[in-house]
């Protein structure tokens, strides 16, 4: 596979005079706030047009989430300019598609948005299934803000976080996703909402990192709390039409609990439907994909009793003002309510960046821009952003970046966790209620 020249004499002579003058914004932004700019601002008027690149999977099996990346990044810039820019500058996106996410579309990307010195900022939900660009765009010097496959991120950053100045994901560590479904199962146990018959959990991945880390996490913590692990299936990254063998030994194995970590959202699709045709005793927990609004425009009915989660979304409480400004905007744009998750993320980092450009005024000073960034305390939909600088990933909590627990009822998204925004409680499907 193709790979970027790392070390270009062109930024290597550029980021001397960079690090100089971080260090002398350094006091400026340590103690900033997210909304009010450093004394060095450049004064409104008279700016440039900046290109703001995006890499997003627009073709190919994860196209709606690459669909979704582009409303949020569109959202932000659209309002941006409406205000009148920041620092004297307004924005313009620029789309790659890296398509399936192959090591080589996503390079060509890369290339394309870092050849490109208009090009001051990229954003993505996600761009290849391994998170190797980050080494690319660390070595351009060109600022990347990230949010997906975060366990991809902490494992290249936080070996030599000062290698990745430039580099910051507004997604917080994946561990949760490998615990909080067995200890929301535990609690239901507990409090007489489902009866488990024998503790048992059947796990479907898929061959890819994001999955495979989660459902490793899963089975990691369901034998942990000493549930049996009654069978475990990996398919193809890609697309799965046919899950009648899988689904086959399910129904053989008869679980209490169905995982699926499959995250493309029409292969949960087909997942749901073809289980419903003869289901099993079980709750059904499935990675990702039904946060997104094409997946219950694939099951309607079908998606009823569903369990999902996400930690990058929206933090859909009517208690949040950040979320309530995001969907009444998104409604006004896009006419739905139904954020999507992607477009929370890509939407999320065009605001960082802009709040730091404010801070700094110089949209070419990357190191200084990047340094208020690592410094920011900002309230966004997704939650309360703050970074960890040993890894450069954003904090999880319920005070930071929620992890948010969904079921579909009554044909909608209910939020049953955590108990600081929840919207509703846990009940039983329709095909075990009457089981």
């Amino acid at each position: 596979m193709a790979r970027l020249p790392f070390g270009r004499p062109r930024t290597r002579r550029r980021a001397v005079a960079a690090i100089a003058l971080a260090g002398a914004l350094t006091a400026a932004t340590a103690c900033s706030s997210s909304t009010t700019p450093s004394e060095g601002a450049a004064p409104e008027g008279g700016g440039e047009e900046i290109q703001i690149g995006l890499l997003a999977p627009l073709t190919g099996g994860s196209a709606a989430d690459g669909k979704g990346m582009q409303q949020g990044a569109e959202l932000a810039i659209k309002q941006l300019n409406e205000r009148g820019g920041v620092a004297g500058h307004t924005f313009k996106l620029k789309t790659v598609d890296v398509q399936g996410q192959s090591n080589d579309a996503v390079t060509k990307g890369v290339q394309t948005l870092t050849d490109d010195d208009s090009v001051k900022a990229v954003v993505t939900g996600y761009a290849s299934t391994s998170n190797f660009e980050i080494d690319e765009f660390a070595a351009a010097e060109k600022l990347y803000l990230i949010g997906g496959n975060t366990a991809q991120t902490q494992a290249i950053i936080e070996k030599d976080p000062a290698k990745y100045p430039t580099v910051w994901s507004i997604t917080p560590n994946y561990d949760a996703y490998g615990t909080e479904p067995v200890a929301l199962a535990e609690k239901w146990a507990e409090e007489g909402l489902w009866k488990p018959r024998n503790k048992s959990v059947f796990v479907v991945r898929s061959d890819n990192p994001y999955s495979e880390g989660i459902a490793d996490g899963l089975v990691k913590t369901f034998t942990s709390k000493g549930w049996t692990i009654a069978g475990e299936e990996k398919v193809p990254f890609g697309a799965v039409n046919d899950w009648g063998t899988i689904i086959g030994k399910i129904r053989d194995a008869d679980p209490d609990f169905i995982v699926n970590t499959d995250y493309q959202v029409s292969n949960e699709a087909s997942f749901m439907q073809q289980f419903l045709q003869n289901p099993t005793q079980s709750l059904v927990f499935m990675q990702y994909g039904p946060n997104q609004p094409q997946f219950f425009e694939l099951t309607k009915d079908k998606a009823e009793g569903v369990l999902f989660n996400n930690l990058a979304g929206l933090v859909p409480a009517a208690n949040y003002a950040p979320a309530s400004r995001l969907t009444a905007d998104w409604k006004a744009a896009y006419g739905t309510d139904n954020v999507d998750p992607q477009g929370v993320m890509t939407y999320v980092e065009i605001m960082i960046y802009a709040e730091a450009l404010k801070q700094v005024g110089d949209p070419d000073d990357v190191l200084g821009i990047s340094s208020a960034i690592s410094k920011i305390d900002t309230e966004q939909a997704s939650g309360r952003i703050v970074f960890d600088q040993a890894t450069h990933l954003a904090k999880q909590g319920d005070d930071y970046v929620p992890l948010q627990s969904f079921q579909f009822q009554d044909q909608k998204r209910v939020l049953i966790a955590p108990e600081k925004y929840k919207s509703g409680t846990f009940r039983l499907p329709p095909w075990m209620a009457k089981g």
